[in-house]
């Protein structure tokens, strides 16, 4: 709770209803909070949802999240809109009919300008078609009758006629609550939401917390606490930055505050064509005629405040005494809405918290630049601390004379804000929803400065070079210019950098350098993760407090330089201290990962920049407000009709209420069919709306699709999808991509003079009985030549494999493609990636790490091919094989002694990894006479795709390529860096099983 100037006490156990918002706010006025009573007895339900647990291991808040009443769904609001009589026998108006509404929906989705569409309904063929509209003006003006959602509202700021602006002020913004409420009666989210605060435990002993959520936190289950019994608990998600439109509309930005709710779970969240983020107002970027640049700064971040005053006034009433709000099956609960999480970069973070300094005090702690570097966290910048330092400027000097107020406000570190926006948001302080973000803190940090510090020590032509020595592989980036020339990049550019900094630096540098730079990739890969516990919350930790144990290496290094080449001796990186907050943030709001800007980044693509786009340039703000209106009606009619032309309603009851029974009744006159899940509900609706979630490509499941085929009895065999049980899966093109060759054209053709011994000793173990192949390479002694092959092959050039996510081992994880591809002009060695491989069937990957794991490359891709009429089959030749070459691994010292008891360092006993790369070191396993040992392995037995890299020590060989390196490095670094889901089998993290989890 905030200190005295907070105007909204907690609401009492008994209130009065809510009223309803008046839509002309005054952003002003304090807020009052209202007191009265309420009779708690009369809920009709209470909290749903909420999963049988035998175990014990959940434990969900008591009395949260009573259901006051039954109240409408969505579709209840559709069938009451002013047009539902109309919509009685066309269920599609305003438009004529399902096809007609379908091409008004492409046509306004499209990229299409108006003078575009106009001529589109000019052409004779779409006269013919006879529509109800002929004018693009025509149609947005029909679409202007469709179901209403939250509005779009401006307001004009007046402003102090000492510091007048070159135009007038205008805020837009829609009434919060209004916007919440469309989300939250979504039918399509139905299945992702939950509403009451958890404690889970890994086991009975409830030892050890599980945080996979924000409701899993502990804010979650102390703001909880604080209501009165049976409330319901919203936690908001704001995101607010300024976003540069200069592309479309003359070098212009737009400042968007986005909102949605952290009661959706993240998966379904972060998927940007499922709208879950909104844009809730554009706050105002004014122009002031006020030469001082101090002072034009104190009257920006004071109008910032004011406007959010406005905008998150609706916000602040709930979360005091609460708001009555529906689900999507229409039970009503009195929902209060405190701050869960507000998504913003570091000057963002400065300007909500008040305070300046531009960058050189912490707008999460007490720290100030001198202290970023610290190896321990600082206390806490609470918003009481900060009204306190507010009022104590104010009783000094008069905060209307913003010339001496700005002196005394700079000597204090404040920004000069007198009312910041949370002072009267109840359960809403700074220190709290000021989170860390993945976005701007941990990949921008990285492209700022791991990576400017490995190019400066290593040389930029040196890392340049082993960046080029990236072997492709298919859906991941390659570097074949290097690295230091970039500029503009991606987040997703500065993932697939971190990929290969740790393996591409190993051997250029000193390994004290090395270590600083893999223990921050441990850091960031570690925090990664959708669930954690104490002893992985703790890892995350530990990693940043290696980095700063041997941090002044950079430095010595000369890595850390200025824009002239001059050396910093210090870390005033202010990403370097929020870093810090990290580890207490898991336990007080959940996974990190909750709060990645990438989804807020890519809502400023669909929800202000593409609409702006669309407009003509003039009052873009109008036309980005009219765009979402109009898009926004657009989805929900779509997915109304689309209930109701398919018959289906959502909800729980199957009692219709009184006198409105007719109106449930399809357009057949026929009753609905009722669902109360959203999986339910889109099988029905997607053969009428397939878009409804959204034009977004559905993830592969080669489970799913083997299990089908396993039905079919018209499938050839051996199974082109197939699994090895439930742990990995396996894809292969139902036809090869070479002809039926025989062995000697396989060892001719992918320079495999071992091939054909190789196959057969592989049928001499299969016929003993052998079921886990691994790969001796020592040879029966025999005369090929004088033999005769059992078989022809059929030979495939690639295949897909998916696994499981270690964390949610029921789910798939991406699929990955492994090459084995002959010789050629482009590779001399044939394409081949590697392949971690089973060897002991006790051993479970990924939660076994490489415990019964071996590593090899992948040379042949097969499948025997028997002849028309033979009557003989060998054992264990009915599936796919490969030919691979073994790598061994080369033990390293064990680490220093007080990580000796970390996971990562016991993945694969007995050996150790590289301590300062965090890799495993491996070479290719070869005979007395050099060549590699290689043998047949059933494909069922691969694991996972990994990345080898080249193990280069000093300057890097400038002979060596893409395509030969695999072939002439002597070493190779398992890279564990790779892709996030190695990596946490690698380092052994725990997974923090429950059943709720």
């Amino acid at each position: 709770m905030l200190a005295a100037r907070t105007t909204f006490p907690l609401a009492p156990s008994s209130l009065l209803p809510q009223p309803v918002l008046d839509h002309d706010i005054d952003g002003d006025e304090d807020v009052v909070a209202m007191d009265g009573s309420s009779n708690l007895d009369s809920h009709v339900g209470s909290c749903s949802g909420v999963a049988t647990d035998p175990l014990g291991l959940t434990h969900h808040f008591p009395e949260a999240a009573h259901i006051e009443f039954i109240g409408q769904t969505a579709l209840d609001e559709f069938n009451d809109d002013r047009f539902a009589t109309e919509r009685q026998t066309n269920l599609y108006y305003p438009m004529a009919n399902r096809n007609e509404w379908q091409l008004a929906s492409w046509l306004l989705n499209s990229d299409l300008s108006m003078s575009q569409i106009d001529e589109y309904l000019k052409l004779e063929l779409t006269k013919k078609h006879h529509l109800s509209f002929q004018t693009a003006k025509e149609l947005k003006a029909r679409m202007e009758l469709l179901p209403p959602v939250a509005r779009w509202k401006s307001k004009k700021l007046t402003m102090d006629i000492r510091y007048p602006t070159k135009k007038p002020v205008y805020l837009f913004y829609r009434d919060a609550m209004e916007v919440l409420q469309d989300l939250l009666k979504s039918p399509l989210i139905h299945d992702h939401i939950t509403f009451t605060p958890l404690q889970i435990f890994e086991t009975a002993a409830r030892t050890t917390r599980v945080y996979d959520s924000w409701l899993s936190s502990d804010r979650a289950w102390r703001l909880q606490s604080e209501l009165p019994p049976g409330r319901t608990l919203l936690g908001t998600i704001l995101s607010s930055d300024k976003t540069n439109i200069s592309i479309m509309v003359r070098n212009r930005c737009a400042h968007p505050l986005l909102i949605s709710l952290a009661n959706i779970k993240t998966e379904m969240l972060s998927k940007a064509g499922h709208h879950l983020l909104q844009l809730l107002a554009l706050l105002p970027i004014p122009v002031f005629r006020e030469k001082s640049q101090d002072v034009r700064g104190i009257l920006e971040n004071r109008l910032f405040h004011r406007s959010l005053d406005i905008v998150l006034r609706p916000l602040k009433v709930a979360a005091s005494i609460g708001h009555l709000m529906a689900d999507p099956v229409g039970q009503v609960r009195r929902c209060h809405t405190p701050c869960a999480a507000w998504i913003v970069d570091t000057p963002e973070a400065s300007l909500i918290s008040c305070v300046g300094g531009g960058g050189k005090t912490s707008p999460y702690t007490t720290a100030i630049y001198k202290d970023y570097g610290d190896s321990f966290r600082h206390p806490t910048r609470t918003g009481n601390s900060t009204l306190a330092m507010i009022d104590q400027l104010t009783a000094r000097t008069d905060p209307n004379n913003i010339r001496t107020f700005q002196r005394w406000a700079r000597k204090g570190r404040m920004n000069g804000v007198i009312d910041p926006c949370w002072r009267n948001w109840p359960s809403s302080d700074p220190g709290e929803f000021l989170l860390p973000e993945i976005l701007h803190y941990w990949h921008k940090f990285f492209f700022d400065h791991d990576m400017q510090w490995c190019i400066n020590i290593v040389g930029a032509e040196e890392i340049d070079f082993r960046y080029s020595l990236i072997t492709k592989k298919q859906g991941f980036r390659s570097f074949p210019e290097g690295i230091s020339q970039l500029r503009q990049v991606t987040g997703r550019d500065q993932r697939e950098i971190q990929r290969y900094i740790v393996s591409r630096t190993a051997g250029a540098t000193s390994n004290k350098f090395l270590t600083a730079i893999r223990a921050l990739c441990d850091f960031r890969y570690a925090g990664h993760a959708p669930r954690f516990n104490n002893a992985t919350a703790a890892r995350v930790q530990l990693a940043l407090d290696e980095f700063h144990e041997v941090k002044d290496e950079v430095i010595q290094l000369r890595g850390r330089l200025n824009s002239k080449g001059e050396l910093l001796k210090t870390w005033e990186i202010p990403k370097l201290e929020f870093m810090q907050s990290v580890f207490p943030s898991i336990k007080a709001s959940g996974p990190i990962i909750q709060w990645d800007a990438n989804k807020s980044e890519r809502a400023h693509i669909t929800l202000v920049k593409l609409p702006a786009r669309a407009g003509n340039g003039q009052n873009y703000e109008i036309q980005i407000c009219r765009h979402l209106d109009l898009h926004s009606r657009m989805r929900n009619f779509d997915l109304m009709t689309a209930m109701k032309d398919v018959n289906v309603e959502f909800r729980l009851t199957t009692e219709p209420e009184d006198g409105d029974a007719g109106s449930r009744e399809g357009m057949t006159g026929a009753a609905p069919s009722l669902v109360a899940t959203t999986s339910a509900l889109v099988s029905n609706i997607v053969p009428v709306s397939s878009k409804v979630l959204g034009s977004i490509r559905p993830k592969k499941d080669f489970f799913l699709l083997a299990a089908n085929l396993r039905t079919d009895p018209n499938t050839p065999s051996p199974l082109p999808t197939f699994t090895n049980g439930d742990h990995t899966a396996f894809h292969l093109l139902r036809d090869p991509d070479l002809k039926t060759l025989s062995l000697d054209d396989v060892q001719r053709t992918f320079n495999l003079p071992d091939f054909f011994g190789a196959v057969l000793d592989y049928l001499d173990r299969a016929n003993t009985g052998t079921h886990i192949f691994s790969i001796r390479g020592q040879r029966t002694p025999r005369d090929v030549s004088t033999l005769h092959a059992p078989f022809r092959v059929k030979v495939w050039s690639k295949l897909s494999i998916q696994g499981r996510q270690y964390h949610n081992i029921h789910l798939p994880n991406e699929t990955h493609t492994i090459f084995a591809a002959p010789p050629g002009s482009e590779y001399k060695f044939g394409r081949s990636d590697c392949v971690v491989f089973n060897i002991d069937a006790k051993k479970i990957w990924p939660r076994s790490s490489l415990e019964g794991h071996a590593v090899a490359i992948v040379k042949v891709v097969f499948a025997p091919a028997y002849g028309r009429y033979s009557t003989y089959h060998h054992p264990r030749t009915d599936e796919f094989l490969a030919y691979c070459e073994r790598y061994d691994v080369v033990n390293q010292p064990p680490p220093p002694a007080k990580y000796t008891h970390l996971p990562c360092y016991q993945a694969w006993k007995p050996y150790y990894p590289d301590y300062a790369s965090g890799c495993y070191v491996l070479k290719k396993a070869l005979r007395t006479n050099g060549t590699p040992f290689g043998d047949i392995v059933p494909i069922s037995q691969f694991r996972a795709q990994v990345d080898l890299a080249p193990y280069l020590q000093g300057k890097a060989d400038s002979h060596l390529s893409p395509t030969n390196v695999m072939t002439y490095a002597p070493r190779l670094l398992l890279n564990k860096y790779w892709e996030k889901e190695l990596w946490y089998a690698l380092d052994k993290s725990d997974p923090c099983s429950s059943s709720a989890a």
